[in-house]
C-alpha cells in the first residue's frame, strides 16, 4: 500500500472564480484551530502545472513537520483537505508558518495546530461533533436551510428527516435517461477537467451557486467502473450546465434512510420512523473499488424486477442510481430448483454487496420486508432515498442499560427488538429484560433475531466504534484506490 499522507480526500480542483486569480503564488487556510484527525481545507494558487510541497516551519525557518510532498498541482487554484497528520504522526501543537514551495517560488500563511482530536474525545464536553453528509465540504456551514446536506445524521430526529424526505430535490437531467451521467467540471467550461460523475434524473445535488450558464454543485461522485470520471464515492464540488438542473417534488407518503455505519434501512411513513430492516451495502476490494455504495440522496424510479449477478439471483429490484438498485437479499438456485439464501442472508447487517443494497426478506414486527417495499412503491414513484456516509469518527450509540430487550423464556433461543416478532407464531408475546443484562446468564447465550433487527451487543458496537474511531481508517482499500483519483475513464 502506498504511504498514506492523511489527506481526507484526494486533492480536487475548484474554480478560479471561487477564490480569485493571481499571477503569482499564494496559500490560505480558514481561521480556525486544526485538531489533528479533524480536517481543514488548504487552498493554494500556482502560475503553472507542477510539483508542490507544503510544510510547517517555525519562526527561525526550521522545518518542523511535512504536510504533503510531491503534490501534482495544476495551474490556478488547487485545494486539498489535511487532517493534521503525516505518515500516521500528528503535527505538533502551536502556531506555525504553513509554507508552500513551488520550484524557486514560496508563499506562506499562519496555521494553528491544537490538541489531537482523539485526546479531546476522552472528554468530549469541549467539542461537539456533528456529522452531516457534507461534513468535509469546503462549503459546510454556509447553507442554513434544512436539507439532505445539512441534516445531522441522527435517526431519532424524525421530524427533521421527514421534512427532508418530502421536500423538493434538485437533480441533473440532460434528457438522456436515468442511466446517463454528466461530468462535474473543475471550472465553468466544457473543456475543463472533470472532478466527478453525477447520475441523471435520480441523483440529488446540492446547489452552491447558480449562474446563467453554469452552476456550482456538490454531490458524492457516482463513479461506476464505466463512468466518464473515476472518483470513488468522493464528496466533490464542480460545475454543471445550469439548464440541466431540475427540481422535483418526491413522494409525500414514504421515504427511506440507509445508514452505511449501522447497515440498516429505516422506513419512514406519514412523518415517523415506521420500521427498521437489515441491509448489506457495497464492499470494495482492490480490483473493484467501485463496489462501495455511493452515498447521497436519490429518487427511486424504475422497477427492474429480478436480475442475475454471477450465480446470484436478485429479486424485487428497484433502480435509484444507475447501476445501484435496492433489492431483496440474493439467493442461489439449488439442483431441485428451490432458492437458497444461505450465502447472503447471514451477511445482512454488514457490507457485502457489489454496490446494490440488499434488503432482508423476513418480516419485521411491522410486517415490512423488501416485498412490502416493492408492493408499496409504484413504478417511477419518485420516493426519496437518503444514504448516509460512514465518515471516520462516527460512532454507534450504545443503548442505555435499562433499554428493554425481549425473549421467550420458554426455550427461546433469540433476543428481539419488540414484544412480538414474525419469527414465532402469531399471538406469542415475549418477556422483556434490560439491555444491560444481555451478556449475563441466562441471556448471554441468546442469538440475535434475523427478522426484527434487534440491538447489537455492547461488544459488537464497541468493535465497530473502534474501527471507525478518529485516527483510524475503516476502509484502507478505498483510501488507496482514491489516491489516483479523480481521473478520466481510459
Amino acid at each position: 500500500m502506498k504511504r498514506w499522507i492523511a489527506l481526507l480526500l484526494a486533492g480536487f480542483l475548484l474554480p478560479f472564480s471561487a477564490f480569485g486569480q493571481d499571477t503569482g503564488i499564494s496559500v490560505s487556510v480558514p481561521e480556525k484551530t486544526l485538531h489533528p484527525w479533524d480536517s481543514i481545507l488548504i487552498r493554494f494558487f500556482l502560475p503553472e502545472d507542477g510539483t508542490a510541497e507544503l510544510i510547517l516551519m517555525d519562526e527561525e525557518g526550521e522545518e518542523r513537520f511535512p504536510v504533503v510532498k510531491d503534490y501534482q498541482a495544476v495551474r490556478g487554484q488547487n485545494s486539498l483537505f489535511w487532517n493534521g497528520t503525516y505518515a500516521h504522526q500528528t503535527a505538533p501543537e502551536g502556531i506555525w508558518r504553513l509554507v508552500l514551495r513551488f520550484g524557486a517560488l514560496q508563499a506562506e500563511t499562519r496555521i494553528t495546530i491544537g490538541t489531537p482530536l482523539a485526546q479531546i474525545m476522552e472528554n468530549p464536553a469541549p467539542l461537539q461533533l456533528r456529522f452531516t453528509p457534507a461534513t468535509t465540504s469546503p462549503y459546510d456551514g454556509m447553507d442554513q436551510t434544512l436539507n439532505y446536506w445539512t441534516l445531522p445524521m441522527n435517526i431519532h430526529d424524525e421530524e427533521a428527516i421527514w421534512q427532508v424526505l418530502t421536500s423538493p430535490i434538485t437533480v441533473v437531467d440532460n434528457g438522456k435517461g436515468e442511466r446517463a451521467q454528466v461530468i462535474l467540471r473543475a471550472e465553468p467550461s466544457a473543456e475543463s477537467a472533470g472532478v466527478g460523475s453525477v447520475t441523471c434524473a435520480t441523483q440529488g445535488v446540492h446547489v452552491i451557486s447558480r449562474g446563467e450558464e453554469w452552476s456550482l454543485v456538490e454531490c458524492y461522485s457516482s463513479s461506476f467502473h464505466d463512468s466518464p470520471i473515476l472518483n470513488w464515492n468522493a464528496l466533490v464540488q464542480g460545475y454543471v450546465p445550469t439548464e440541466y438542473l431540475t427540481e422535483i417534488t418526491p413522494s409525500q407518503e414514504l421515504g427511506f434512510v440507509i445508514d452505511k455505519l449501522t447497515q440498516r434501512l429505516y422506513v419512514f411513513r406519514e412523518g415517523r420512523l415506521f420500521s427498521t430492516l437489515l441491509v448489506s451495502t457495497g464492499l470494495s476490494n482492490p480490483r473493484q473499488p467501485y463496489n462501495e455504495t455511493r452515498s447521497g440522496e436519490f429518487l427511486m424510479t424504475s422497477k427492474v424486477g429480478t436480475f442475475s449477478s454471477d450465480n446470484l439471483r436478485c429479486g424485487l429490484a428497484i433502480r435509484f442510481n444507475r447501476g445501484d438498485l435496492l433489492h431483496e437479499v440474493p439467493y442461489t438456485l439449488l439442483g431441485d430448483g428451490s432458492a437458497s439464501y444461505s450465502l447472503c442472508e447471514p451477511k445482512l447487517g454488514t457490507k457485502a454487496s457489489h454496490g446494490c443494497i440488499r434488503v432482508q426478506r423476513k418480516l419485521t414486527p411491522e410486517g415490512v420486508n423488501m416485498g412490502w417495499i416493492w408492493a408499496n412503491l409504484k413504478n417511477n414513484s419518485r420516493t426519496r432515498l437518503l444514504i448516509w456516509e460512514d465518515w471516520q469518527g462516527r460512532q454507534i450509540e450504545i443503548p442505555a442499560e435499562d433499554t428493554p430487550v425481549y425473549y421467550n423464556p420458554r426455550g427461546g433461543q433469540y433476543y428481539h427488538l419488540k414484544e412480538t416478532c414474525d419469527m414465532t407464531r402469531a399471538g406469542i408475546r415475549f418477556t422483556s429484560f434490560p439491555y444491560g443484562q444481555l451478556d449475563e446468564k441466562p441471556y448471554s447465550k441468546l442469538k440475535r433475531c434475523a427478522y426484527c433487527a434487534p440491538l447489537l451487543r455492547r461488544a459488537e458496537i464497541e468493535a465497530i466504534n473502534a474501527q471507525y474511531a478518529f485516527g483510524g481508517d475503516h476502509d484502507p482499500v478505498l483510501t488507496e484506490a482514491r489516491e489516483s483519483c479523480p481521473r478520466p475513464l481510459k
